[in-house]
């Protein structure tokens, strides 16, 4: 596991949207995600709202990548992922997230939780340093 540092955790947070990346079989997808949450430094929580080819692909390979940014510059977090739809810890997140949809006025439910247990963190900003590995 590698330890997503601060500026990363806080823009992960913050950030309104993210792109979520699966694969299988070669074939990539890439789909926005705005329900995601540090868990700790080591772990991402993405719910699914309606992640059908992700959720297929992710049953193939567990490898995930999840993109964050802003106007400065931004983070990719690279891990393997598992997947929870019953137990009290996706209770837990399912009823977060129903509470911040309906607030919005959306009549969504997420399905299930994606833990991404990170292992690699890269820097996304342009410049010099873009592409490095940052853990």
């Amino acid at each position: 596991m590698a330890k997503m540092p601060q500026a990363c955790q806080d823009m992960i947070n913050n950030a309104y949207a993210a792109a979520f990346s699966t694969c299988a079989e070669g074939v990539p997808n890439v789909v926005p995600v705005s329900m995601k949450q540090v868990i700790d430094d080591e772990t991402v929580m993405v719910s699914d709202q309606y992640m059908g080819k992700s959720l297929a692909n992710l049953r193939q390979n567990p490898h995930v990548a999840l993109s964050v940014w802003d106007d400065e510059g931004g983070f990719q977090v690279k891990g393997s992922a598992t997947y929870e739809d019953e137990g009290p810890r996706y209770e837990a997140v399912a009823a977060q997230v129903k509470e911040i949809l309906s607030s919005m006025g959306y009549d969504f439910t997420s399905k299930g939780v994606c833990y991404i247990h990170v292992e690699e963190v890269y820097s996304v900003t342009p410049g010099e340093h873009a592409g490095e590995r940052l853990a």
